[in-house]
Order: structure tokens, then sequence, then C-alpha cells
């Protein structure tokens, strides 16, 4: 695929050149709307498990969407790219986000960063505080420890027990010869049953799944205990001193990062907005998309001038 500029970028999507790196990027909707720039999780998944929900947002925002270094269709580590697994290292995806921004040339954006991409976002205020207006950090947390709580959770506990195993040993997964992401994918298969709230619609998520373009280039850091923390050590400290207005959405049923780890963000940042979404896990947006979305049009609906005076916080 031809290396394009931001520009150029439309629905479809096309590789750009951003800090040094290749990122393949989507735009969607009308581009005189405020910009929603959306940091996907994993980190070895795509954009594209956000894609249908976030869509439905063009009415309300210019939504950006991309991979991350590593990811997908954007720059990969040998032997699908060049790009040393030496700058596979968050500060470097918050670096990436900046760059994005500052293409656009719109100024401050208002950014979106689900799960592992929450973290990277919170690493992003924390080196890029100037390009982020307004912040969404959807089913993801500023916290490390909340261990004992998922284990005293009997929904987590229950559901860990319909999740299957997956051998990090496995060569068909982790060999020389295994499919890009396979090991990923097999994870997110495995795990399927805490990530999302309605047993019934299992197969409906393993379909989008199916669709998920997962990659390898983090297996390596993640196996051998060297991938860093996407975030800040003292996230909620980043987010306090910075002092923008924070959406706080997470799922009611959450299994990954549990729900009062989102309480107590909310406690500590006058200026947050804390949406509890009913009947859904960590793929809240999957579960119950209409509360979820709804939460988002409610956070950015409310127009003013970049950096200006926000809209009063409290909980939705």
């Amino acid at each position: 695929m031809r290396a394009a500029t931001l520009d150029d970028v439309t629905a479809e999507g096309a590789v750009v050149r951003l800090n040094g790196v290749d990122l393949f990027v989507r735009r969607l909707g009308d581009r005189d709307l405020p910009a929603l720039v959306v940091i996907h999780g994993g980190p070895s998944w795509d954009h594209s498990y956000l894609l249908p929900a976030l869509a439905e947002l063009v009415d309300t925002a210019h939504v950006v969407l991309f991979d991350l270094r590593g990811c997908g269709r954007s720059h990969r580590t040998p032997p699908l790219g060049d790009l040393p697994e030496s700058e596979l290292r968050p500060h470097l995806l918050a670096d990436d986000v900046a760059a994005l921004v500052d293409a656009l040339g719109t100024g401050p954006v208002d950014v979106l960063g689900f799960s592992y991409g929450g973290r990277i976002a919170m690493r992003l205020v924390q080196r890029h505080p100037e390009v982020v207006d307004r912040l969404i950090l959807a089913s993801t947390t500023a916290y490390t420890d909340f261990d004992s709580e998922l284990a005293a959770s009997a929904d987590y506990q229950q559901r860990r027990r319909l999740c299957t195993e997956v051998g990090f040993d496995d060569p068909l997964l982790t060999g020389p010869a295994a499919p890009d992401g396979a090991l990923s994918r097999a994870m997110a298969d495995a795990e399927a049953p805490l990530q999302v709230w309605r047993l019934d619609r299992l197969d409906r998520w393993r379909e989008v799944l199916d669709r998920v373009r997962f990659s390898s280039d983090y297996d390596r850091p993640y196996l051998s205990g060297s991938w860093p923390p996407g975030g800040p050590e003292n996230a909620a400290e980043v987010l306090s001193d910075w002092g923008r207005p924070v959406l706080i959405l997470h799922g009611q049923k959450e299994m990954s990062f549990p729900l009062e780890t989102a309480r107590r963000l909310h406690a500590v940042l006058p200026a947050s907005t804390l949406a509890e979404i009913p009947d859904a896990a960590h793929m809240a947006h999957f579960d119950n998309p209409a509360e979820w979305l709804a939460a988002i049009r409610r956070f950015l609906r409310p127009r003013r001038s970049p950096l200006g005076p926000a809209a009063a916080p409290g909980a939705v």
C-alpha cells in the first residue's frame, strides 16, 4: 500500500508516515466536526473490533482510527517489516498519537483510549498534554493493584472457569512457523467469556474476532516479561494535574479491570464523568452499544473553544 498524506486518508484507510513509522489510519465523517482520535487496545489487536460502534459517532465527531505500531497494517517488526523490536515502547506509541494529532492540524483533539489504549492515552497526557482537549477512558484503568478485587468477584471466578487454557509454549502459536497473531487470536478466543457479558452473543463476538488482524510483534516482550506498563506509574496523579474533562466509561460487569477502579479514579478527578454501562463487560461497546454511544455523545456534544471552560462534571 502506498504511503499517503493524512489529507488523502478516507474511511477505507491508508498508510501515513508519522513520527518515523508507517501508521494505517482511517478518517470517518465530516472533517469540519471536532476530531476524536481513537487508540485501540491489545496492543496486538488492530482497530477493527471498535470500528462498527465508533462509525456510529460520525454525527458527533470526525472519527480517526489507526493501528498502533507493531499492529495490523501499520509498521511491523521482522519478518513483516523493518521496525526494531526495541521501538515497541509505550512512550513511542504515545508520541505516535501526538504526531497524528499534529498532522491533523486542528489543535488539541478529543481522544478515546480503549483498554491498553487507555493506558497509552494516559501516557499521551503525561508526555503531550497540549494535544488533548478531552479524554475518554473506555474499559481501562489507572491502577494496577486490583488482583484481590478480581479474586473476590464471583462473576470473574465463574467466567474464568468457562475460559480455555492457552499454551504459551505451543509451537503452533509461538513457533517460527506460527501464523502472524496466532497467540493473540487464541488468547482472545479463549478469554471471550470474560470479555463479553452476554454468553448468548459469544458466536457474534467471535465473528468480530475473525475480522481482527492480530499481530505477533509483541509476543516476545510479553512472554519474556520485558514488556513495560502502558501507562505512567502515577497515572491518576497525571490526570489530576492535567485537570481537563475525562469520561470514565466502564461496563458494570467488567471482569478485566474491576468497576471499583473506575469509581476510584472518578473520586480523585474533579473534572471527570463516570458512565457505568449496564449489562456490559470489558467489550462494553459490543455488549451494550446504545448506552455506550449515548454516554460518549453526552460527553462530546457540549461544544466550546478548545481548552476553554468545561461543562460541569458528574455521573451519567
